[in-house]
């Protein structure tokens, strides 16, 4: 239970600042109250607590604790004031079904009694009050070097505050971790990819101290080793929260940073996949679902980019036995996932928003699939056997953007923690050469959902728009689909943009990769974008 960061002196929990310092009982009349007046003394008037400002107590196995509260959060006006704004604009467009706990419950209760966690609410909520959530916006601040001393001066007060906080004997990691998420939002918010993924990587080298990638435990084998009879020495030097909601959340995250080439494999291993794992899965609940779906996508798209750095080297490689039997084993490990989520939704009663959550998850595993069937070769031609599986991205894709209609936005910057549907629509627009199929793709980044971490839906149906321009320049006259020649093996947008929302991104044909001599550069179509 969470305590209130009183150091002595009798609980006055109301009343004026002199009065709280005089350790008397306060009549609390306004604007100054008679205590103060009538003894000649100054009143100092009243502190600012936030209205209203209760989170109920965050517990591991029950997120809801009626009559549980959170003390007031005595702070400064200016703090109260975006505090307030976190808890009650903020802190709602930020959660979903996944993650609720943390940003409703275990951000609140910790930032009453660590500085570090308090400021850096206090930060992101003065930066989702005055951020729209496109990049451009976030950029045109952070490249002009223009941000605001308030939200400067609270970020630096809680680097400050952790700093110190580390060296206490009190101090415990999950303190570091949740302060790290909340950087990592912030630098998500701001734009600043590189400071985000140094934080992403500074938790994730934490949580791998502290034990929990040394084996095959991973959070997305928790639910299927529950029915394994295999004796298992427990991890204790995980708490609850560490391993029920912070791990999770970290290894969430991973898969932004590896689509951003961040080697976080290096940081936190991770395993090859177990097919028998797989194929014993029995979800009890929407959230083991969701565990296993990103160590899945984790694992896929490691597999995905570890080829793809081999055969922008060589090309014409071709695969080794040993390869061949790592692609076919995850394609076989996908398969068993969805006979998992099959059986779920067969024997469970859904609710509305677990069926979007299972769409969510859908629109990254077909991506995944796809993906991971089409590695061996650089030739394009083989996306073209994946049409219907594009095209239950966008359906699911619909599913998830029709729900967001009727959510009320408030003021809050339309911003998401979690990726959802802008990679996998950027993913059909560039691999499906369907005319129809990548259009309609287009058409639903053009809704401009609110940006998915760095994932803004505007800027990549700009480039999106220049990719079908190039590839459809010359067509396939019985089929009309592009031809092999104008394909492109890769299309990368810089994650710079400067202060007026220009932005680099580079184009790569196949032929262009497979031209080069040696190991020179092949060549590249860089063109300038601006928002």
């Amino acid at each position: 239970m969470a305590q209130a960061w009183r150091r002595s002196g009798p609980k006055v929990k109301t009343g004026c600042k002199t009065c709280k310092i005089r350790r008397i009982k306060c009549d609390e009349l306004k604007p100054s109250c008679s205590k103060c007046t009538s003894t000649g003394r100054k009143c100092d008037g009243y502190a600012n607590p936030i209205a209203g400002f209760h989170a109920q107590v965050w517990s591991a196995r029950e997120k809801s604790s009626p009559g549980k509260h959170l003390p007031q959060l005595w702070v400064s006006d200016e703090g109260a004031r975006y505090l307030e704004f976190y808890h009650h604009c903020a802190q709602p467009m930020l959660s979903s079904n996944f993650d609720r706990g943390f940003w409703s419950c275990t951000t609140l209760q910790m930032a009453c009694t660590e500085p570090a966690v308090r400021h850096a609410l206090i930060a992101l909520g003065y930066l989702h009050s005055t951020e729209d959530g496109s990049m451009k916006h976030a950029r045109s601040s952070f490249a002009s070097q223009r941000e605001s001393e308030i939200l400067l001066r609270h970020y630096n007060k809680s680097v400050r505050s952790l700093a110190d906080r580390m060296s206490e004997a009190t101090y415990t990691p999950e303190i570091g971790l949740v302060t790290c998420l909340l950087f990592v939002c912030i630098e998500f918010l701001r734009g600043n990819y590189h400071t985000a993924f140094t934080h992403l990587t500074n938790g994730l080298k934490l949580i791998s101290a502290h034990g929990c990638s040394d084996r095959h435990d991973s959070v997305a084998t928790m639910c299927s080793k529950r029915r394994e009879n295999v004796p298992k020495a427990p991890n204790l030097s995980m708490s609850t929260l560490m391993k029920e909601e912070l791990v999770p959340l970290f290894n969430r995250a991973i898969a932004s940073a590896m689509m951003y080439g961040v080697p976080v494999e290096d940081f936190m291993p991770m395993h090859v996949p177990s097919l028998q794992h797989y194929q014993n899965l029995l979800f009890r609940n929407i959230r083991e679902l969701e565990l296993s779906a990103h160590e899945l996508r984790n694992q896929s798209i490691l597999l995905v980019r570890i080829v793809s750095r081999k055969l922008f080297f060589l090309p014409d490689m071709k695969f080794t036995k040993e390869e061949m039997l790592e692609q076919e084993n995850m394609l076989a490990c996908q398969h068993a996932w969805f006979d998992a989520m099959t059986r779920f939704q067969n024997t469970h009663q859904l609710s509305d928003t677990d069926d979007l959550v299972i769409s969510t998850t859908l629109t990254h595993w077909y991506a995944i699939n796809i993906w991971t069937a089409c590695i061996p070769t650089t030739k394009q031609m083989g996306f073209d056997d994946h049409l219907p599986a594009f095209q239950m991205i966008l359906h699911h894709s619909g599913r998830i953007l029709d729900s967001m209609g009727h959510k009320p936005r408030g003021n809050a910057a339309r911003f998401s923690f979690e990726i959802s549907v802008i990679p996998s629509l950027y993913f059909v627009a560039h691999r499906c050469r369907c005319p129809t199929t990548r259009r309609e793709a287009l058409s639903l980044l053009e809704r401009k959902p609110p940006r998915e971490g760095l994932w803004d839906a505007q800027q990549h149906a700009m480039v999106v728009r220049r990719i079908i321009e190039i590839e459809e320049a010359e067509l396939d006259p019985a089929k009309h689909w592009p031809v092999a020649r104008t394909r492109l093996w890769s299309s990368v947008i810089d994650a710079n943009m400067d202060h007026r929302g220009g932005f680099w991104a580079y184009f790569m044909r196949t032929e262009a990769l497979h031209a080069r001599k040696g190991l020179d550069k092949p060549t590249l179509m860089q063109e300038f974008f601006v928002m």
